[in-house]
């Protein structure tokens, strides 16, 4: 990747709001691991993130990758 792409990529997974990086990683789950994870979810949540995952368009492979580290990060400094 390109310095200028890898730039484009950090730039646009920096822009994406909380809301829009769960849509994202519901996405990415597949229909039955977002089904499952939007059981347990209140209804106002649910519109919010499916509101989100209509809108995010195209979504290069870099911005999902840098979501997964975030989220791999996120996991392992809770200590659990």
């Amino acid at each position: 990747m390109s310095e200028r792409s890898e730039q484009r990529v950090q730039e646009r997974f920096h822009a994406l709001t909380g809301t829009e990086k769960a849509a994202m990683f519901m996405l990415s789950l597949g229909t039955e691991g977002s089904s499952a994870l939007f059981e347990n979810m209140e209804h106002e949540e649910i519109r919010e993130i499916t509101s989100a995952m209509s809108s995010l368009g195209n979504i290069e492979p870099g911005v999902v990758e840098l979501l997964f580290i975030e989220f791999a990060d996120l996991l392992s400094s809770t200590g659990s």
